[in-house]
């Protein structure tokens, strides 16, 4: 492991243990609860009459190494946080989480609130 992707691991840890918020993750009836830190996405997309419209997806930003599950999120998981439920999902048909990193430690889950 090189000196950056060191630095990145260390800041994802970081990042959960002193900004991170205990949220319960619902995957296929499976629920697991552990740390993610809230974070936001705008997206902009336009419709058929070329109306541009705006919205900020709620993220979750979960370090690699303590994601419960075996795989990834998909469309449709849902999260429980402080008593408001977010449905995973993408708003522009974009995958619905991605790596925030190069040396993907950081993973960026996308929602919206139900």
């Amino acid at each position: 492991m090189g000196m950056l992707d060191a630095g990145t691991a260390h800041m994802a840890s970081s990042l959960t243990q002193h900004a991170g918020q205990t949220i319960t993750y619902t995957k296929r009836k499976i629920q697991k609860t552990f740390k993610a830190t809230r974070g936001s996405t705008p997206f902009e997309a336009s419709d058929t009459e070329g109306i541009i419209h705006r919205t900020v997806s709620r993220d979750y930003l979960v370090a690699e190494t303590d994601w419960p599950f075996d795989d990834a999120p998909e469309d449709g998981d849902r999260i429980a946080d402080s008593g408001k439920t977010y449905i995973v999902r993408s708003m522009t048909g974009e995958p619905v989480w991605r790596f925030s990193d190069p040396s993907e430690n950081l993973m960026r889950i996308h929602t919206k609130q139900q």
